[in-house]
Parts: C-alpha cells; sequence; structure tokens
C-alpha cells in the first residue's frame, strides 16, 4: 500500500502534481515560452506574492499589538502617578501637574485604541455583522441565545448587569438584548447607566423578563427600552425582535447623523450641538460633575478668502476641525459653530484641565502645515474656555456666552491664544498680562 506524504496526499497523488521536465513545445518556434508554461510560473509567482504579504500582514499585526499593549501599560502608569500627585497636592504647580498627567494618559489611551471606523461605509467596503450584546446571569440561557443568533450576529455575553455596562462601553453593540433579573446591577439599573452615559445613550436595548405586567413593561419603555421580550418567547419571535431592532436602529443613524453633521468638516452642526447641549447639563446637574466649553475661532481666515478664495478658506476650515477631531476624548463633544468658529463640550472636565486641551489644540494649528496654489499657509486660532462647576445652577447657554466672551476677550488680546473666563492666559512666549473684561461680541461674531 503506497504511503502519505507530510502534507496528507497520497504519494500517487503527489507524483501526479510533481511537475514534468521542461520538454520543447511541439509548434511553438524558437525563442518563445509555452503559454502553458507561463502561466504555470506566473502562478507560482503569485502564490510566492500572497505568503509573502500575508506573512507581513501578520507581523505588522503583531507589532500593532505589541505598541498598543505599551500605550496601555504607560497611560495606565501615568494615571497611578496623577492619582497619586493629587492625593498630595499641596500647591498650584503640582495640582496643575497632575492634571497634565492625567491628560497625556488620556491620549495614550485613545491611540492605544483602534481607529474607529467610518459612520457610512463605501458600498465597496463589506459591512460587518451587526453586534448584539446578550446578558443574562443563567449560563444555559445565555449559551443558547448566543447559539441561536451566532450565525447572523456577532455575538458578546454578559452574565451580570455590570459586566454588560462595561462590555457595552467597550464595544459599542448595535443593540443588546437585557435579562431584568440579574446581579450586581439588574435590567434597570442598567438601563438608567447606559442612558446616562453619551457613549451608550443611543444603543437601543430590549428587555427580557417573565414578568408580564403592565408595570414593569412601562417602566422598561420609560427608562428608554426599545422592546420588551416575555418568557418564554419563540426562536423566530427573538430574531424577528431583534432583527427589526437593529434595522430600525442603523436607519435612524444614518438619517441623524446626516442631517446633525457639518459636511464640510464631519464635526457635528448648531442643531446637534444645541441638543447635545442641554443633555450634557442635565447630566452635570444630576451628577454633580464638572462641564467645560471651549469656544474656538480661526484667526485671519478673511485674507486667505480675499486671496486665494474660498476653496481655500474652506480648506483652512477643514485642517482645524481635523486638528479638533483628533484632540477629542470619546465623551467629549465638537461641533462647528458656524463660519469659522468651532464649541467643544468636554463632560467631567474641570476648567484648568480644559485650558491645556485648548492650548494644545491652539499649538498643533499654529504648525500645522497647509499647502495651497504653492503658497505655505501658517494658521492661528483663538480659544475661549469657560467651566460649569458642580455648584452652578444657571441655564445652559450661560456656558457657551462665558466660554464666548473669552474667546472675544483672545481676540483683542492679540489673537493665537487661549483665554480663561475670569482671567486671560498670555500667549506662548509672551508676558502675563491681566484679563480683559469680555465686550458683547459684535453682530457678525468676529473681533474689530
Amino acid at each position: 500500500m503506497e504511503g502519505f506524504h507530510d502534507d496528507g496526499r497520497p504519494a500517487a497523488a503527489a507524483r501526479l502534481e510533481q511537475p514534468e521536465p521542461a520538454r520543447p513545445a511541439v509548434g511553438v518556434p524558437a525563442g518563445r515560452q509555452d503559454p502553458d508554461e507561463l502561466a504555470e510560473r506566473l502562478r507560482t509567482a503569485l502564490q510566492a506574492a500572497v505568503a509573502q504579504l500575508a506573512d507581513a500582514t501578520r507581523a505588522l499585526r503583531e507589532r500593532d499589538e505589541r505598541n498598543e499593549q505599551l500605550l496601555a501599560s504607560a497611560a495606565a502608569e501615568l494615571n497611578a502617578a496623577a492619582q497619586l500627585l493629587r492625593a498630595q497636592a499641596d500647591e498650584r504647580g503640582r495640582d496643575d501637574a497632575a492634571r497634565r498627567l492625567r491628560r497625556l494618559a488620556e491620549d495614550l489611551e485613545r491611540m492605544a485604541r483602534p481607529p474607529a471606523t467610518p459612520s457610512f461605509p463605501s458600498p465597496a467596503e463589506p459591512r460587518r455583522r451587526p453586534r448584539l450584546l446578550v446578558a443574562d446571569d443563567e449560563p444555559d440561557a445565555r449559551d443558547l441565545l448566543a447559539e441561536a443568533l451566532g450565525a447572523e450576529y456577532e455575538v458578546l455575553t454578559a452574565s451580570d448587569g455590570q459586566e454588560a455596562v462595561d462590555l457595552a462601553r467597550a464595544q459599542h453593540p448595535d443593540a443588546v438584548l437585557l435579562d431584568l433579573n440579574m446581579p450586581r446591577l439588574d435590567g434597570f439599573q442598567v438601563l438608567e447607566q447606559l442612558r446616562a452615559d453619551p457613549a451608550t445613550v443611543e444603543i437601543p436595548v430590549i428587555l427580557v423578563s417573565a414578568r408580564g405586567d403592565d408595570a414593569g413593561k412601562v417602566r422598561a419603555l420609560d427608562q428608554g427600552a426599545v422592546d420588551y421580550l416575555q418568557k418564554p418567547f419563540s426562536e423566530r419571535e427573538m430574531r424577528a425582535r431583534v432583527d427589526r431592532t437593529i434595522r430600525l436602529f442603523r436607519r435612524q443613524t444614518a438619517l441623524r447623523q446626516m442631517a446633525q453633521t457639518d459636511p464640510l468638516t464631519g464635526l457635528a452642526n448648531l442643531r446637534a450641538f444645541q441638543a447635545r447641549l442641554e443633555e450634557e447639563v442635565k447630566r452635570a446637574r444630576r451628577y454633580r460633575t464638572s462641564l467645560t466649553c471651549v469656544m474656538a475661532d480661526l484667526d485671519e481666515l478673511k485674507p486667505i478668502n480675499d486671496e486665494l478664495g474660498h476653496a481655500a478658506g474652506d480648506r483652512a476650515i477643514a485642517a482645524v476641525a481635523a486638528i479638533i477631531r483628533d484632540e477629542l476624548r470619546e465623551t467629549d463633544f465638537g461641533a462647528r459653530y458656524g463660519g469659522d468658529e468651532f464649541v467643544l463640550l468636554l463632560p467631567h472636565t474641570a476648567a484648568e484641565e480644559g485650558r491645556v486641551l485648548a492650548e494644545r489644540i491652539c499649538a498643533r494649528v499654529l504648525h500645522a502645515e497647509l499647502v495651497i496654489s504653492d503658497r505655505r499657509l501658517v494658521l492661528g486660532s483663538s480659544f475661549g474656555v469657560a467651566c460649569r462647576t458642580p455648584e452652578a445652577d444657571g441655564p445652559a447657554e450661560e456656558l457657551v456666552h462665558a466660554a464666548d466672551a473669552a474667546l472675544y476677550s483672545a481676540k483683542r488680546a492679540g489673537r493665537g491664544r487661549v483665554v480663561l473666563a475670569g482671567g486671560a492666559l498670555p500667549a506662548p512666549g509672551a508676558p502675563a498680562e491681566p484679563a480683559q473684561a469680555a465686550a458683547p461680541r459684535p453682530p457678525a461674531g468676529k473681533a474689530p
């Protein structure tokens, strides 16, 4: 009996696949290659190239994983150092150093995260399977749901309420199938936490329970659940409800993004900002946390428009917006306020931390390179920073007005600088100067 080669093929089959010695092709003139031989060489070269590409891709992936681990480790060390400094802070300088360390740690954590997928994938890009989070404390029920839905969805599982909240924040599923009775946090508590977090507030949740009373259903819907699935239920009904929920969510998300996104910058538009401002102020008031607002304005845009045209001015605006987007944390919110003005909302951020962020963006804009018609343009920007403290109780508009007034003070003080509401900060390298009172802004929204 014939043996087998190392790859498991019969020896006879392997012999059949061995290339025969090259022989002159009948009817092929001298100096020309046989088409079959040429095709075989091309096939061999292509296989080798594909193998090399696969090896290179694998090496890049392993290197990226190592870099992410190093960045995450560095961020953890910086956070620990910041907490230690803050605990021992008895001087303003040390407290400021703690804030800067914490900001740097957040930057490293953001670098360690994989890049976000585009909101509107092109038709050529394959759409990933919808991601579904199944939260149930009963292992058998959890496994049955995961098995039933695994063919159509990328299923994540959680065994208690707190794990469900953590996974939702980290993985951003397209929907959550949430059992009501779970340890650590029950379904209602999970709903409350998901709706209180800007990163998870829009994720649709289907609450699952054996309770059939109207009070439980009404409470779930009032707290933000999009559907209520009563046990026992059929697999067909569950599939239909999950599929409908995800389809509606994706459709609504796409329409909302189109309606609330500024097409030039990719940031939110003014309408979206006004809605988000109300939400963030309510959340800050409820949980007694700080909320910082930063107003930004591109300096000297008019000369660019006059000399190079409005298309060049649009490119300058888009360049500044790209820097802003790159600096925002996941929970931050950035919008184009109008013209060449931008506005940022920074939850859980004190005034000094907002100032540090504004200074970093200001420096990056100054060193940004923008070449138009063989001319290198030097951009500049001014910033106003205002903070709503946990004790504040005024309307939401007060925060924006304070940041806007600080921005106007920055423009009057010479542009290219950051002004904190209640005190002006000198430009890099400039001597400190007393704060200027914020005057009402002219109707055009520009400094004189």
